[in-house]
């Protein structure tokens, strides 16, 4: 038995997930029977098909983005310890800011739709 799976069992995630789920259909009116919701996803996905490529595009290039800050970041940082560079110093601590500010807040928006919305399958 893995961990999670024990998790799941002491805490009963399962149960307790299954019932919220159950409750949201029933108020939200979406109760359907499976061939309901397959109709229903094979007609979004018809809808949808274009949205994909632009969604992993803007994904892509977001993440190309974040990567060459934090290789900004440690180039800048590991040249200004190595060589007592304050200026490199002052643009890593630049970086991080922008990035805490900026960069970070969206890139954990990115990983979570792409990684946590088929976790409840």
């Amino acid at each position: 038995m893995s961990i999670w799976k024990g998790l799941k069992a002491i805490f009963g995630f399962d149960g307790v997930g299954n019932t919220a789920l159950k409750i949201v259909d029933k108020i939200a009116g979406t109760d359907w029977t499976p061939a309901q919701k397959a109709e229903f996803i094979l007609k979004h996905a018809e809808v949808a098909k274009y949205q994909s490529p632009m969604r992993r595009f803007i994904a892509g290039s977001y993440t190309v983005a974040w990567l060459l800050l934090v290789l900004m970041w440690a180039s800048s940082t590991a040249y200004g310890r190595l060589f007592d560079a304050p200026s490199a110093i002052l643009l890593a601590g630049d970086v991080v800011m922008f990035m805490a500010s900026n960069v970070n807040i969206a890139m954990n928006g990115i990983l979570a739709f792409y990684f946590l919305m088929n976790m409840r399958k």
